[in-house]
């Protein structure tokens, strides 16, 4: 039997999305959720992941793009490309989110990644090396490596950004001796069209073990349009008895434990 993670982005970034994910742990279809902490549906419903934590690895989802003093991602990623980023900023709001996590949940994050994968671009990596390693002097929390493949999806331009961004990422982290996935998935283009189901069974089928899939559910209409939408049909397929049908065909565990470096 495969063993792999299967993680849910954008907890606290609206009710409905909080909604399709709880929805989703309560049927034990999630294995690690991704939070957005500094938001107002965060504060809300973030005590009711209490319930899930000896199950679910629970983790920061580092945000700079939908703040009050949020950058555009393009501004974000064309500062971080020239080395103008302001790194007492990115300094301040990852303190800042980890506290909140802190307070609300009563414990460090298991592992960080970033909304729209900010964690690996330059700059915004060095800042996060220096924050974990100053923070959590002990058992550090593991950080999501992105490196999408350039097949098995239908975002090509999207995954060879990201290899531009995350250049180097990798190395750098190993260096540093923080913990980092090994296997990544999920990628795609995020259109409701796609067929969400056969790409979720390719990546099963193709990810070593221990492997990360992300996913981006939520509870937000059958009548919703655009991202909207994809969220809603993610979150009927992972609650459909057809995804643990194929699961368990495809022999596979969920764990909250992926495969580090």
């Amino acid at each position: 039997m495969k063993s792999l993670v299967l993680c849910a982005d954008d907890f606290g970034l609206a009710a409905d999305i909080n909604e399709g994910i709880l929805q989703l742990l309560e049927q034990q279809r999630l294995s690690a959720v991704s939070c957005m902490t500094c938001l107002p549906h965060w504060n809300s419903s973030a005590s009711v992941l209490h319930a899930f934590q000896a199950k679910t690895a629970i983790g920061l989802h580092f945000n700079l793009t939908e703040l009050p003093r949020a950058l555009p991602l393009g501004r974000l990623m064309q500062q971080s490309l020239t080395g103008r980023l302001d790194h007492s900023w990115v300094r301040d709001e990852l303190q800042r989110q980890l506290d909140d996590f802190e307070n609300v949940l009563g414990c460090r994050p298991d592992f960080v990644d970033g909304h729209q994968h900010v964690q690996v671009f330059p700059g915004v990596r060095q800042v996060l090396i220096e924050v974990l390693q100053a923070r959590y002097t002990g058992q550090q929390p593991w950080v999501r490596r992105v490196a999408p493949g350039l097949t098995g999806h239908d975002a090509l331009f999207k995954a060879l950004v990201l290899r531009l961004m995350s250049t180097g990422f990798a190395t750098q982290m190993r260096r540093q001796q923080l913990p980092l996935t090994q296997a990544f998935a999920g990628l795609y283009s995020l259109n409701p069209d796609a067929d969400f189901a056969s790409l979720l069974h390719g990546w099963i089928n193709q990810l070593p073990d221990g492997g990360l899939i992300m996913c981006h559910p939520g509870a937000t209409g059958k009548s919703a349009t655009g991202l909207a939408l994809t969220r809603q049909r993610e979150l009927t397929y992972l609650s459909s008895d057809s995804f643990l049908s194929r699961l368990q065909q495809q022999a596979i565990n969920l764990t909250s434990t992926p495969a580090l470096y």
